[in-house]
């Protein structure tokens, strides 16, 4: 585990003259602090700390940058040369193009993000950015270009969460070019992100009664199992989709999240898979003649935990488990949802529509019944914290910042407290 203290820091030694960088981490909880001296230009240093830091983080995992399961294909010198050969355009007075830009930034955040990551951010730029700018000079770019395109995209009729996903990852690709091509200011970023006039949504879920409807019909025992898992655990599909049962302690009747699973390549059509692991189970890539899927680490730092599992749960998966081990092949690492290899997306939400309209409930998504979850805690009175530490939120805010509206009873109680006799 790599755990970094601080940014990375380049700068000039006052002494003499030359530029420096350093870095400060932790690996497996011991401390380093790597400083590298002696380069002539700041770009030389910019790009020496570039180096060490895309090796080490280099198939390892890190509190800010997600790991990468398999590296990239290109010998880490090779990535050096074609990055001084990007800072010697600059230098001899050509500036480089966005489309160029683009190739660099997505080869550099392929070391560090995870693949669905990589992949949404390169999607928005290849479809909304490189048609209109891609033959560009990103030195050239003006606020008016700018402006132009943003109506382009306003035009499109994009809800604004779509339309700022756009303006961030254009956002981003530009910062990039700041740190490492001295390119002057971020445009974008200086004409600002696109306005929300969207409604707020209302947020779909199923009361406890809704769910009991739906669970009713349900005639198939994997997906009772499934969906009321779902329900009372409020687990991310992805969390739930990796579970082996390795995972499951019926002893402390606890589920441990510690893994999840992504669909996404990291490129469109991209199918080359480097170390592809033995055990379906395992972090990395999975290939096989039904589905292809990737193992790796949950969404944040946050994810990982263990969630208490009531006792009506509890015997719904030892009656799966005792199930599952009927079946040839049984390991404790196959999968709790699916056996040899997970359940299918496709099939998942099929099925959840098809009981849906024959329990009469309205049709929710898949990660609908994580909010159905939290909804059903809120209004239960379950400490706001406790519900937050069991969905794996970063932090209560943001448990706050999704359901408060769910807590008019709080608000009830707040005004009683307060209406004493004066």
């Amino acid at each position: 585990m790599i755990r970094l203290v601080s940014a990375p820091i380049v700068a000039k030694d006052k002494g003499n003259g030359k530029w420096y960088f350093r870095i400060k981490y932790y690996e497996d909880e011991q401390y380093r602090d790597i400083r590298k001296r002696g380069f002539t230009t700041k770009k030389e240093a910019k790009l020496a700390e570039a180096a060490f830091e895309t090796e080490l983080f280099k198939g390892k995992s890190n509190e800010f940058f997600q790991p990468v399961c398999e590296p990239i294909n290109e010998p880490i010198e090779e990535t050096i040369k074609e990055l001084k050969e990007n800072f010697e355009k600059v230098d001899k007075g050509k500036g480089i193009l966005v489309k160029e830009l683009y190739e660099e930034y997505v080869k550099y955040i392929s070391t560090r993000l995870k693949a669905g990551s990589v992949r949404s951010a390169s999607d928005v730029l290849r479809i909304f950015v490189l048609p209109d700018f891609g033959e560009r000079e990103v030195a050239s770019l003006s606020t008016k270009d700018i402006l132009d395109w943003q109506e382009k995209i306003i035009a499109k009729g994009f809800g604004y969460k779509y339309k700022s996903k756009i303006y961030c990852g254009f956002t981003a690709m530009l910062n990039y070019g700041i740190k490492f091509h001295d390119i002057k200011e971020n445009v974008v970023s200086r004409v600002g992100n696109f306005k929300n006039t969207d409604r707020k949504k209302e947020m779909l879920f199923w009361s406890e009664e809704e769910f009991k409807q739906f669970y009713a019909v349900i005639d198939d025992d994997l997906f009772r199992v499934y969906f009321s898992f779902l329900y009372l655990t409020g687990c991310r599909k992805g969390e739930s989709l990796a579970l082996t049962w390795n995972d499951i302690d019926f002893v402390r009747r606890e589920v441990r999240i510690n893994k999840s699973l992504n669909r996404k390549q990291k490129a469109k059509g991209e199918k080359q898979v480097v170390n592809v692991p033995k055990v379906a189970s395992d972090l990395g890539w999975h290939i096989s003649e039904s589905r292809s899927y990737e193992i790796t680490t949950p969404k944040n730092k946050s994810s990982y935990r263990n969630i208490l599992m009531p006792m009506n749960l509890v015997n719904m998966l030892w009656e799966h488990q005792k199930r599952s081990k009927e079946e040839y092949g049984y390991t404790p690492d196959w999968f709790v949802f699916g056996g040899a290899e997970p359940l299918s997306d496709q099939t998942i939400r099929r099925r959840l529509n098809e009981y849906a309209d024959k329990a009469g409930v309205k049709r929710i998504r898949v990660h609908d019944i994580r909010h159905s979850h939290a909804s059903l805690l809120i209004n239960k009175g379950q400490n706001i914290l406790i519900v937050s530490q069991r969905l794996g939120h970063s932090d209560v805010t943001q448990t706050l910042n999704t359901y408060s509206h769910l807590m008019p009873n709080v608000q009830k109680q707040i005004i009683n407290a307060l209406d004493f006799e004066m």
